[in-house]
């Protein structure tokens, strides 16, 4: 049976209705890549343009939507279509959509993008 909860306490733990979407990648660069200019090609086409948050680096990490509320699917798929047209990655997998606050890269299932 689930606990009762007011929409104040929802709003606090991040549960129901305000529960946060996004996703965690990996990747896989080719020997010599400039990772800096990637990285700040990354955070300027993908992540700036479409209003997003990034925390982790080239080779993967964790995207979801600036402030509060979730990414939509739509803005994952930008994303990935991004890191799959970057000639410096030889390899891509992501997870769908998860929750941000709960979830653990541990028990997500990552899928293959860009395969090698």
């Amino acid at each position: 049976m689930s606990k009762q909860r007011s929409r104040r306490q929802r709003k606090k733990l991040h549960i129901g209705e305000f529960k946060e979407l996004g996703f965690l990648f990996e990747a896989t660069l080719k020997p010599g890549a400039d990772e800096n200019a990637l990285i700040e090609a990354f955070l300027v086409e993908a992540i700036d343009a479409n209003e997003l948050g990034f925390g982790g680096w080239a080779t993967g990490g964790a995207v979801e939507k600036f402030g509060r509320g979730s990414m939509t699917e739509e803005q994952r798929q930008t994303v990935l279509n991004w890191l799959v047209a970057r000639p410096e990655i030889t390899t891509l997998s992501a997870t769908g959509l998860i929750d941000m606050w709960y979830s653990t890269s541990a028990g997500e299932h990552f899928a293959a993008i860009k395969p090698a």
